[in-house]
């Protein structure tokens, strides 16, 4: 295992600190971050230092160890030669794997506590997994200097231990730092989009009550207009050549009623075509009527002698005012409210679209303030777990 999994299993109690709650404004959280970074920074160079030292003491307390471990005699040991060759053979190549481990731990150029206590993790795990059967053998008939070495390795761990104890804490705080710095780092966006949304939304209203003031301005316009002599006029005519168009429809009624439909088709009865032109007036006489002026019908009645006075007089009487009603229908003027109030629909439409545009970036900006809202929220939580309470 490396040597941090097996500091941790000997960890001790932290001491039970005093909690002090300070109070931030929401502006100063970025400055009071920084500060931490830097008094963080400061005390990991402490701790990286120390742990260096502590390397250099280690170092130099086994080489002294190597060398009493180099000059034990083991030719002098009662064993039988094939074991004193395996023991000298796993002597050397334990020393051998302890000189790699002090270089590598003698290179460690990492600059972060975190990192550096992987790789030292690392480097201890490499060296037991090369050592462990070395060492085994080499204790058959080495004793007390293997022992002293197991010794060294036991006070460098404790001594690692107590460092990492506390460099833990400033890790966590680095990440924590990171954490609240990438959350606030978020909130520059969510400001930044809104501050785009505030200005479309102004925008949209600014046009929303340009158009609206148009539309205003036509209707008084339209107003103005049906004050007019002409307009008043005009609606006069309009009037006229409706009431005569309606006295048309009954007078074109009661000529149908003066015609005898069934004497004109006993007389044209071998005659297909008129007899459509019968048939067709009989179901709608006002329509077919209307088609030719009663040219049709007209005919029929001169060339079967069924006309009479009546029927004269009731066709003159609505050709009368066939010929009236085509003559007020030529006086009418164009009617400019019509065009201003096409203008207004285009306008009201206009409008429906930009309030439209305008409630879609009114929820965008709602779900970006909740964002936000959310965000702080989550932040203060975080400030909270360190003792800031912001206000």
């Amino acid at each position: 295992m490396g040597i941090f999994s097996f500091l941790k299993k000997l960890g001790r109690k932290k001491d039970i600190e005093e909690i002090v709650s300070e109070k931030l404004a929401f502006s100063e959280i970025e400055s009071w971050l920084e500060k931490k970074r830097q008094e963080n920074e400061a005390k990991e160079e402490e701790i990286l230092v120390l742990v260096k030292d502590k390397i250099r003491h280690f170092h130099a307390d086994l080489r002294t160890k190597i060398i009493t471990l180099n000059q034990f005699d083991v030719e002098s040991k009662k064993a039988e030669d094939k074991i004193k060759e395996v023991v000298s053979n796993s002597r050397a190549q334990y020393i051998e794997t302890i000189e790699n481990l002090m270089t590598n731990l003698e290179n460690l150029k990492e600059t972060r506590f975190s990192d550096l206590t992987k790789k030292i993790d690392k480097t201890f795990f490499d060296f037991n997994k090369a050592s462990f059967k070395n060492y085994e053998r080499a204790t058959i008939l080495i004793g007390k200097e293997m022992a002293d070495i197991k010794e060294s390795f036991k006070i460098f761990s404790k001594d690692l231990l107590e460092i990492f104890n506390n460099g833990e804490e400033i890790a966590k705080l680095f990440a924590k730092i990171e954490g609240i710095k990438s959350k606030l780092n978020l909130l520059e966006p969510i400001d930044s989009d809104r501050t785009e949304m505030s200005k479309a939304i102004t925008s949209l209203n600014e046009k929303i009550n340009q158009k609206e003031k148009e539309n205003h301005r036509l209707f008084i316009e339209i107003e103005k207009i049906k004050q007019s002599q002409s307009y008043k006029e005009n609606l006069e005519t309009k009037e006229k050549i409706a009431s005569l168009k309606e006295e048309l429809k009954n007078d074109i009624f009661r000529l149908k009623q003066l015609l005898d439909f069934k004497a004109l088709a006993n007389f044209f009865h071998i005659n297909e075509e008129q007899m459509n032109i019968l048939k067709n007036h009989k179901e709608d006489f006002q329509k077919n009527f209307q088609k030719d002026n009663g040219k049709m019908i007209i005919d029929l009645l001169d060339e079967s002698k069924l006309n009479n006075n009546a029927i004269l007089e009731q066709i003159n009487l609505i050709r009368t005012k066939t010929e009236e009603t085509s003559n007020y229908e030529r006086d009418i003027k164009t009617d400019k409210t019509q065009e201003l109030y096409c203008k207004i629909k285009e306008t009201i439409i206009e409008i429906d679209s930009l309030k439209i545009e305008k409630v879609k970036k009114e929820k965008r900006d709602e779900k970006l303030k909740a964002n936000k809202e959310e965000l702080i929220s989550s932040l203060k939580q975080e400030l909270g777990k360190m003792n800031i309470e912001i206000v």
